[in-house]
């Protein structure tokens, strides 16, 4: 069986190399008027056979131009310039060559200069602008549609890419709107509202960077047309079948010169995913707001991630989201925007669990109802007052309520345990805003001085009954078991960055700044609601951290090469109070870090990087009192918990060339961590016993990641991800022993553990003129861990997904996929996905579609995994959202 699936793979490899790689042609060509002169700046515009701009040009002072194509293509030729009349010609481009025109000169009136003065293409220094009129067809919808037929820029599936890279920056009148969420900006904005496409090609976000400063990307901006300055837009959408699913959403859009307001809200009952992750990130300002700009934190402790929970695949399930945001620029040196979104599911379904140890085989079959309710808000302030100065202040609030009851029935060995419910309340939130201020001294020098708060509340409260086999800590039988756990948090930051730039080749950095973290415990433990009165059952711990740093960097820019070094001188002050103990840590180190950044060419980009980090242990790690994490699993800290010191290095490299259609990019990253932290589990009793431990020997992991894209033509395109990742570590296992009269004894090892992962997606692109495309693919995943045991998990997934325009009505579109699981080469699981829907335009702005889902009925998923702390196998299956068939009214304004 395995044979036949990697014979599958070699076979989708095959097809990718037996395509021949269409060759580059290039197009050079000589504009004259009718006596032989030299037409300067005229503008070259070349379209491929699907009306798409494929190259763009303008002649030089002797009138030459050059474009580079791909081969074996239909082309039409057009060129414009103000004194001449247009020329139009079509061609097929079978190999380079040179092409001569002739222009006429054109008589016309000064009301026809006027109008005729309107170019197709105008290049304003590093701005090139797009007049859409001239590019827009009848038959384009939205912006998506008309950035399609933009010479140089590529589309795909509402992203937009210059010279390979995505361009994250699409303001409309200058300004940022829908909170810089360009994909649901380029699916949703009219078409026929645009007037001019600008593309700054050297756009800084930050305006106070230094000319050392790489940070210059491409940049859109959307003019719109006088009468659309102010202009609401939107979709409405009503679906459903006869008795059981509903599907209902709303997309608002309005814009004015000054503001710009986003409403959205869903509800459905078959799981559709209105907002990705990606969405979420974007509306809360960006992966770049998650950066933190240049802070550093040596507290090891789990970030504020922000819960937004998932309604997907559940048997039966209700989901409801509203989002709102809002955007206010009253004038060029204020700009505020927000957002809140509400997000409410409930769930019920049926699940199992099996947890395979050696000689033991747990199983819990379990009937689920989870019902998470979460509120994310953010606010943006920017103030702007002078060119050479700025403020912003950022607040981000999260609040969550995550409720799961289960009711389970119990297993060990096939031989029946009894009944046990489990509930968990999960409530928690997270306010965190940050403030900074930014002076530009000079022409090139710089100073930040940022402040960060963040505060967090969180109880994950838990209850355990059972029936039959009680759980047992320290010699007491818990049947009704009630977890009270509260922990707070607060963290503080002030530190500063001054720039000074010592010549156009090199710069200083100065950093210097302090991080603070109080942090509070509290967790008790009864029975039958009474409390148990034991040190180790009511903890009580406080914690505060205070770490101090400065750090210098020197910057040195030689021709292509860019090279950073610097070090810095780290305080680290810690105090832990428990009810048994006291605990106090004082700590100063330097850590020196170092990178490279090579730049061959425009199309290459290698860095190298090392650098020393710190991490030190927060209150959960180091509270020894007894935290009940499951029916099979009790964890306590422990107070001797000592920094761990990470060596981290990495290199990528990444080559882009937009004249053959070749993307890749590979990187290697490796840490080698000393005195890491490392769970120590005693495994002879039940439930198990996990702590954490300095591991006296030597962690190491290694990744490596690999990846590309290549266009052979316009019909055919190879994608190929993977990653390997080998983690080498050691924990502390206590085991019991038992001699040849039967008398039991616990012996503790270290034990040498290891995992190696590997990943591999390989994505075929076709289409077929212009009505087809389709996606041919396959993935395999391989994870094996040793341990005490050794456990190997194998999947293969071959997938495909069509789109088929039928005609200028219909749409058909649909994807499959075929899950197949191993645990250590034995099969169990196969699942198959299929997904259909055919779409029907019936007016101009009217849809009404027929979708069908989980067409071939499988009603299970499972997932398997390796729990080193237990020496387990874990397999997890899932009741899945069965056959459903809807039908679906939209409506776009």
């Amino acid at each position: 069986m395995h044979k036949s699936y990697l014979l599958l793979f070699v076979v989708f490899g095959l097809i990718s190399l037996q395509l021949n790689a269409q060759e580059v042609c290039k197009l050079r060509g000589e504009v004259r008027d009718s006596i032989g002169l030299p037409v300067f700046d005229a503008s070259v515009s070349v379209f491929n056979s699907k009306n798409e701009g494929a190259g763009f040009a303008f002649t030089d002072k002797e009138g030459f131009f050059s474009i580079e194509l791909p081969c074996n293509e239909n082309y039409e030729i057009e060129i414009e310039h103000f004194d001449y009349e247009s020329y139009a010609q079509q061609i097929q481009l079978n190999k380079s060559q040179s092409l001569r025109f002739q222009l006429k000169k054109a008589t016309i009136t000064l009301e026809q200069a006027v109008i005729q003065a309107k170019r197709p293409i105008t290049v304003k220094g590093d701005t090139i602008e797009y007049d859409a009129d001239s590019f827009r067809t009848a038959a384009d919808e939205n912006l998506e549609d008309l950035l399609k037929k933009l010479p140089g820029l590529q589309v795909e599936n509402g992203k937009v890419y210059y010279e390979g890279k995505e361009i994250t920056t699409i303001k409309v009148g200058n300004r940022e709107v829908l909170g810089g969420n360009t994909k649901l900006l380029t699916k949703n904005l009219p078409a026929d509202a645009i007037d001019k496409v600008q593309l700054n090609k050297k756009f800084k976000a930050n305006p106070f960077s230094n000319s050392l400063s790489d940070d210059e990307e491409a940049m859109l901006n959307i003019e719109l047309k006088e009468d659309k300055k102010s202009l609401l837009f939107g979709t409405l959408t009503q679906g459903g079948d006869a008795h059981k699913h509903y599907d209902a959403q709303s997309k608002l859009f309005y814009f004015s010169p000054k503001t710009d307001l986003t409403s959205i809200t869903d509800y459905n009952t078959y799981g559709k995913e209105v907002f990705t992750t990606e969405d979420y990130f974007t509306f809360l300002g960006g992966f770049s707001e998650f950066m933190e700009e240049g802070s550093s934190f040596s507290l090891r402790e789990e970030p504020h991630r922000i819960s937004l929970g998932s309604a997907q695949n559940a048997a039966e399930m209700d989901a409801f989201l509203s989002a709102l945001h809002f955007g206010y620029e009253p004038n060029k040196k204020l700009f505020t925007n927000g957002f809140v979104l509400f997000n409410y599911n409930d769930l019920s379904f049926h699940s199992t669990q099996e947890r395979i140890g050696e000689g033991l085989h747990f199983k819990d079959e379990n009937d689920n109802d989870q019902r998470l309710l979460s509120t994310v808000g953010r606010f943006r302030l920017d103030y702007t007052p002078d060119n050479q100065t700025q403020w912003k202040y950022r607040a981000t609030l999260n609040y969550m309520e995550n409720d799961n009851r289960q009711f389970a029935n119990t297993f060990l060995n096939d031989i029946s345990t009894g009944v046990r419910e489990n509930t968990n309340k999960n409530h928690s939130l997270v306010f965190r805003h940050n403030l900074s201020y930014i002076r530009k001294i000079g022409r090139d020098d710089n100073l930040g001085i940022y402040f960060r708060h963040s505060v967090s509340n969180k109880s994950p409260d838990l209850m355990i009954s059972t029936d039959l086999m009680p759980i047992v800590i320290d010699s007491i039988g818990f049947f009704n078991l009630k977890q009270n756990h509260r922990t707070k948090v607060q963290n503080f930051q002030i530190y500063g960055i001054y720039n000074h730039l010592l010549n156009n080749t090199s710069n200083l950095r100065f950093k210097a700044g302090a991080n603070f973290s109080w942090q509070r415990l509290n967790n008790k433990i009864y029975e039958d609601d009474t409390l148990i009165a034991s040190p180790l059952f009511m903890s009580d711990s406080d914690f505060d951290f205070t770490e101090i740093y400065a750090d210098l960097t020197y910057t040195k820019k030689i021709g292509a090469f860019k090279f950073d070094a610097g070090v810095g001188l780290h305080n680290f002050r810690e105090n832990t109070h428990t009810v048994n103990d006291a605990h106090a840590l004082r700590l100063t180190k330097l850590l020196p870090h170092a990178s490279l950044q090579i730049r061959p060419n425009n199309a290459q980009n290698i860095n190298l990087s090392y650098s020393q980090q710190y991490k030190l242990p927060n209150l959960s790690d180091l509270s020894d009192g007894y935290e009940i994490q499951n029916y099979y699993s009790v964890y306590s800290g422990f107070l001797g918990l000592q920094p761990s010191l990470y060596h981290n290095g990495n290199v990528t490299y990444g080559y882009f060339n937009s004249f053959n259609f070749l993307n890749f990019y590979l990187g290697v990253n490796y840490s080698r961590i000393i005195n890491n932290f490392q769970s120590q589990s005693d495994m002879s009793q039940m439930p198990q016993h996990n702590s954490l431990i300095n591991n006296p020997e030597k962690d190491q992991t290694l990744s490596f990641y690999l990846g590309g894209q290549k266009r052979f033509s316009r019909l055919y395109s190879l994608g190929l991800n993977s990653s390997i990742s080998y983690f080498q570590y050691f924990t502390s296992i206590k085991s019991p022993v038992f001699d040849d009269e039967g008398n039991m004894s616990v012996v503790e090892n270290w034990t040498d553990n290891s995992s190696l992962t590997q990943n591999y997606t390989l994505v075929n692109k076709f289409k077929i003129k212009r009505k087809v495309e389709f996606d041919l693919g396959l993935t395999y995943s391989n994870s094996h861990f040793k341990s005490l045991v050794s456990t190997r998990f194998e999947s293969w997934r071959p997938f495909g997904k069509v789109a088929w325009s039928i005609s200028d009505k219909f749409l058909f579109q649909s994807d499959y996929s075929y899950y197949i699981q191993y645990t250590n080469g034995e099969l169990i699981n196969k699942n198959q996905g299929l997904n259909a829907s055919l779409r029907f335009h019936v007016a101009k702005a009217t849809y009404l579609s027929l979708i069908g889902g989980n067409l071939l009925g499988d009603k299970r998923m499972v997932s398997s995994s390796f729990d080193e702390t237990t020496n387990q196998t874990l397999i997890n299956s899932r009741e899945l959202l069965g056959r459903y068939f809807l039908v679906q009214l939209r409506y776009k304004f």
